[in-house]
């Protein structure tokens, strides 16, 4: 009974991290908070768009993607200065605070690139096209979700399998 319970618990445990995984990456990838960062050009050339919306497609990520690019690099930066800082025997206080400062004005510019991008993604599409975009992502979300989780349980049976 005990080992059944930690095989459980186990198993819980994996699935509980997957979950948390696959959380933070939708998020990341814009599923949580409106953002179409990482879409995948297949889908978009699935949509079937015209010459007008295709041009407007490319026009918006030209001008605005570079942005949201420098801003993506500028607070994984500060990040790795946060946590070199962080490190340091003594830690120095003063400079964890600008570091946590850097870290905010960072990451408030990348908000706002973002909102600008996704504004001028969302202008470029018609609503149908905008309704297929967001089905195709969910559907491909999925996909990578039931990938994962199949990994996940065959290292499951194989680790029960050693027991």
């Amino acid at each position: 009974m005990k080992k059944c319970l930690k095989n459980l618990s186990v198993l819980t445990l994996l699935l509980g991290l997957l979950v948390a995984g696959a959380v933070c990456k939708s998020d990341a990838a814009g599923f949580g908070h409106g953002h179409r960062s990482g879409v995948d050009m297949k889908i978009i050339a699935s949509l079937g768009l015209s010459s007008g919306e295709q041009t407007a497609l490319t026009t918006a990520l030209s001008t605005y993607g570079p942005a949201v690019k420098a801003d993506m690099l500028a607070v994984r930066k500060v990040k790795k200065q946060l946590h070199t800082d962080l490190q340091a025997t003594p830690p120095v206080g003063s400079q964890l605070v600008a570091d946590a400062g850097a870290l905010a004005a960072a990451k408030t510019q990348l908000k706002t690139d973002r909102t600008v991008l996704d504004s001028a993604l969302a202008g470029a599409l018609t609503p149908g096209h905008f309704q297929q975009l967001q089905a195709a992502l969910v559907s491909q979300f999925q996909s990578r979700l039931d990938r994962k989780t199949d990994r996940l349980l065959f290292g499951y049976a194989m680790y029960l399998k050693k027991q």
